[in-house]
């Protein structure tokens, strides 16, 4: 009888401890952060190296498992409004952690546990108890004992639910794809045969834009366009952008000087800031992102910058797309305001300087016996054609200038 009661009054203790520590109780398997992605709906604990952690310009903060952002395998995601409780979690960069919760899916499909407490996070050793192989009930041996004080350590076994035998640690996977920098086609750097005035528009655009040591790797830094790393894999590129219920057209691009046989055009149709209609995301062999290039074919605006001072041949990279009349007029600028960091922008615009403008005011002069008037008329404007704005990382710069036969 007396076993019995302590029996019950240890169950007791452990449900009291759980509603506690709730947040451990919940849990009742782990796992590793590369087979978490498996278990979504799960209350679990979930083990790995914290690679980074970040924020975003809303306040939200990211755990970043495996890998950085955005490869890493799984995330613990703090909300602003959680940031106060949950405290600072830099302790943790770099280090083996344990993060229990439910795990749930993001809206790119990845891995990730909301936190709401500090005492959901912590380091994997600390995670683990000391004695978990200390069965509960061999602690109130003695039946002369007439206090329930020896049955108090079983709790706190049972609060964190570590399965009894664990698993050996798993050994991780091998990385599918471990991106150095641009993957490139074999003969990428194959001295073209033609196109030598697209070559030399290449050439003359980027060569003042880069040094000759600058290097074509990865750098994680590099935002291409806004919350679009460089290198990131197309699939996650279509997630962040809103993308994935567009369907892209996809061709390879063979505009001499670009690197041969490496890069895809993947053009989405929408209408995009600054009143695009076409944005295009470029890959390279491997389906990583490594330019933006956005599109107005069908632009409604005029421009009072007619004047050929460049005498480029090629309006766009991207569709290789040149000039058919000679009276036309295009115009490469470098955008310097507002760039990001790592990367050249560059507005192009192919101009009809002949085309008729329907407001413009026509010069006439009337002549009368007393006086002369003259009717005086707005400055001469061109018709705009095509306008597109592109996003080009200075790695891809580099290689462009090599392609090109500039370096």
């Amino acid at each position: 009888m007396k076993t019995r009661s302590l029996l019950r009054l240890g169950g007791a203790l452990t449900i009291a401890l759980c509603t506690s520590l709730s947040p451990f109780c919940l849990a009742q398997q782990k796992y590793s952060d590369t087979e978490a992605g498996k278990h979504a709906g799960d209350e679990a604990i979930v083990t790995g190296k914290v690679a980074s952690i970040s924020k975003s310009g809303k306040g939200t903060t990211y755990v970043n498992f495996g890998e950085k952002f955005p490869r890493q395998t799984f995330s613990g995601v703090v909300f602003a409004k959680d940031a106060d409780k949950v405290g600072d979690l830099s302790q943790f960069e770099g280090k083996t952690v344990a993060l229990t919760g439910r795990i749930e899916l993001s809206p790119d499909g990845k891995p990730q546990i909301v936190i709401k407490s500090a005492d959901q996070l912590k380091l994997a050793d600390g995670a683990a108890p000391a004695t978990a192989s200390t069965p509960p009930a061999t602690t109130p041996a003695k039946p002369s004992a007439p206090m329930p004080a020896p049955p108090v350590p079983a709790p706190t076994i049972a609060s964190v639910p570590t399965p009894t035998t664990p698993a050996p640690k798993p050994t991780p996977p091998p990385k599918v794809i471990e991106s150095k920098g641009i993957a490139l086609a074999a003969n990428w750097a194959t001295a073209p045969q033609t196109g030598d005035m697209t070559r030399k528009d290449l050439a003359t655009l980027f060569g003042s834009q880069i040094n000759s040591g600058e290097p074509v790797t990865r750098d994680d830094s590099i935002i291409i366009y806004p919350e679009l790393p460089y290198l990131t894999p197309l699939a996650t590129a279509r997630s962040l952008l809103h993308l994935e219920k567009t369907n892209p057209s996809r061709v390879k691009i063979t505009t001499p000087g670009l690197p041969v046989a490496s890069l895809t055009a993947n053009a989405f149709s929408g209408i995009f800031p600054g009143g695009y209609t076409t944005l295009t995301l470029v890959t390279d062999s491997s389906e990583q992102v490594v330019s933006v290039h956005l599109t107005d074919s069908n632009p409604r605006q005029r421009t009072t910058d007619i004047t050929d001072t460049g005498g480029y041949h090629t309006y766009n990279f991207i569709a290789q797309r040149e000039k058919s009349a000679g009276q036309l007029v295009i115009k490469h600028d470098i955008v310097r305001e507002g760039a990001p960091a790592g990367v050249v922008v560059v507005d192009s615009l192919l101009i009809d300087p002949n085309a008729a403008d329907p407001n413009a005011t026509t010069s006439r002069t009337t002549k009368s016996s007393s006086k002369t008037s003259t009717t005086s008329r707005q400055p001469r404007t061109g018709k705009v054609l095509e306008r597109s704005r592109w996003y080009v990382p200075k790695p891809l710069v580099n290689v462009i200038l090599r392609a090109s036969g500039n370096r």
